[in-house]
């Protein structure tokens, strides 16, 4: 097969499909073969080229073909109803924060700690607090672990719901949430966005995200995590090898770490870690996964200049 110039490969573009290859080989003295090879790849050139899925795309599809059309559409429904919310705001003084920190309050279980709740409330904002900030678990959800049913005072969403909404501590500060496998296992059951419920009966509750979210208030940059699993045997293991994996550019002042029921603090990269401990008492899913369930919570004061030194202090109350 010989090679042509462009102007003749224009030529054999310029002609329509329904001449053929032979009336084009004579009109222009092209080899015949050649002309079919030019012809196809020339096509084939215009035809608009389908994009090639990745591996993990196809998976996503053939997960798809498992949902009904309303599961898919109540899907895409609540992607849209629970956006990632980017708080950043001025509350005060700019550079300096006073906040309260809390973590696992499991509301509806019947070891929730809710008058010890109350009281921490209380005492914070006795201390001229901002604002409050909750990592996660603020409520017990369902079917969360074997048995759990049998240890929760309330059992359906709408009760749950309204458990919340009367019985948690309302001292008209805000208190910001993130929510992680116990809020997450309504949405997986039951097509219920039990965070999204919570701001619309209280107003002074504020959903953040899933997992994890940043919360910036003040210029102070809190970075609110959720981890899975049981504790490791050095309890600052994990929240030190999340630290690490933090590019320095986006690296914040504060990172709180739940999901362990316990109380830790510890400057690791110049990151002030806590843990915050948990308002729930002693139950089975404590025993399950060994955990000390510390009814603890922290107020921390914060104060950064604009070279981004920062200088803290902390209270704590353990109940």
């Amino acid at each position: 097969m010989s090679k042509l110039d462009e102007d003749t490969i224009k030529k054999i573009q310029s002609y329509p499909e329904e001449v053929t290859n032979v009336d084009v080989w004579k009109e222009l003295g092209v080899d015949r073969r050649t002309v079919s090879k030019y012809r196809k790849w020339i096509a084939e050139a215009l035809e608009p080229k389908e994009e090639k899925l990745s591996k993990q795309d196809k998976k996503k599809l053939d997960l798809l073909e498992h949902y009904s059309e309303k599961e898919i559409k109540e899907m895409l429904a609540y992607i849209a109803n629970s956006t990632k919310k980017e708080v950043d705001e001025v509350l005060n003084e700019p550079g300096y924060l006073k906040f309260w920190l809390v973590s696992d309050t499991h509301f509806w279980a019947r070891g929730a700690a809710v008058d010890e709740l109350w009281e921490f409330y209380d005492r914070a904002k006795d201390k001229w607090v901002e604002c409050f900030v909750h990592c996660w678990d603020i409520v017990d959800g369902c079917n969360v672990y074997k048995g759990q049913q049998f240890e929760q005072s309330a059992v359906w969403f709408e009760q749950q719901l309204a458990e919340i909404r009367d019985r948690y501590p309302n001292v008209w500060l805000p208190t910001y949430f993130i929510g992680w496998n116990h809020e997450e296992k309504f949405l997986k059951e039951n097509w219920v966005n039990i965070c999204k419920a919570i701001e619309q009966v209280r107003q002074d509750l504020i959903h953040l995200w899933f997992y994890d979210a940043r919360l910036k208030l003040n210029w102070i940059d809190i970075n609110l995590h959720h981890w899975g699993g049981s504790l490791s045997y050095a309890k600052d293991y994990k929240m030190k090898k999340y630290l690490d994996s933090l590019p320095v550019e986006n690296q914040p002042d504060i990172f709180a770490l739940g999901h362990y029921h316990t109380a830790l603090y510890d400057l690791h990269r110049w990151i002030h870690g806590f843990m915050p401990g948990a308002f729930l008492k002693e139950n089975l899913l404590a025993k399950r996964f060994n955990l000390g369930n510390t009814i603890w919570g922290w107020i921390i004061e914060i104060e950064k200049d604009e070279k981004g030194w920062s200088k803290l202090n902390m209270e704590y109350m353990k109940f």
